[in-house]
């Protein structure tokens, strides 16, 4: 690991099964563990669930957690909102109100959607090509109106955006974001990485549970700065963060080898 460049750990917390109330001292668990950032999904049926099954509402969720940041450098966010069922105008102001609550910065992540049984709930183009026109036609408006919350209210509002398509996601990511997240492996991570050489844009990588072999060191040669670990919820209905743990002690390992 260079000295030059840190490697940022944060876990994605799934909005379902648990109860809302529990996720204050769950963030606030994760908080004293030291993890970096802390980023709720945004999902109306649970990706991992069936048609009828329920998501708590992501951004009142994201709202009730704010507090915790105020007096902390670590981030708050969303990875990600759906542009297909999400209004960037809204997304815009809701991510404004929620860094005001906060400690003043926010990591809006978006994406193209197309998850069916969310699509099913809304108006959201079923047409690939009709979905990837509208991402890419929201995104460019609300690259807008988060950089005009952002001079207005005094926020610091990132934008990023979450997927590999190489056709739309990834060259609008480099037009119109602030950060990318992709995905493992580590190889392929590397690939999509490629296409952000030259720019300044936050690097980040979402594992899951399919990801268990992660090798922070390798996704940190590919270029990461950001390492994220998405959790369901446990039996328990609550969370185990062992994993986290896990990776926040390999990353002291890394550094320690120095």
């Amino acid at each position: 690991m260079s000295k030059q460049r840190s490697l940022k750990i944060g876990v994605q917390l799934q909005t379902h099964v648990v109860p809302p109330s529990a996720y204050l001292n769950v963030v606030g668990e994760a908080l004293s563990l030291g993890v970096d950032s802390v980023f709720l999904w945004d999902h109306l049926v649970p990706f991992t669930g069936q048609e009828g099954d329920i998501s708590w509402d992501t951004w009142t969720l994201l709202g009730s957690l704010a507090s915790l940041f105020r007096d902390r450098d670590q981030l708050l966010g969303v990875l990600v909102s759906p542009l297909s069922i999400r209004e960037p105008a809204a997304l815009a102001r809701s991510a404004a109100t929620i860094a005001l609550l906060g400690n003043g910065t926010f990591i809006l992540g978006v994406g193209s959607g197309g998850f069916v049984h969310d699509d099913n709930l809304t108006d959201a183009p079923k047409d690939l090509s009709t979905r990837m026109k509208l991402f890419s036609r929201r995104l460019a408006f609300l690259r807008d109106e988060v950089s005009r919350m952002n001079e207005e209210c005094g926020t610091n509002i990132l934008i990023w955006v979450g997927g590999s398509g190489e056709g739309v996601t990834i060259p609008s990511a480099v037009t119109y974001a602030d950060g990318w997240s992709g995905f493992g492996p580590p190889t392929e991570f590397a690939r999509k990485v490629k296409y952000f050489m030259g720019t300044n844009l936050d690097i980040s990588v979402l594992l899951t549970k399919n990801d268990l072999n992660h090798d922070l060191q390798a996704y940190f040669d590919a270029g990461a700065h950001h390492v994220i670990r998405s959790l369901r919820p446990s039996g328990e209905n609550a969370f185990d963060l062992s994993p986290i743990s896990q990776m926040l002690s390999e990353r002291a390992q890394l550094i320690g080898s120095l």
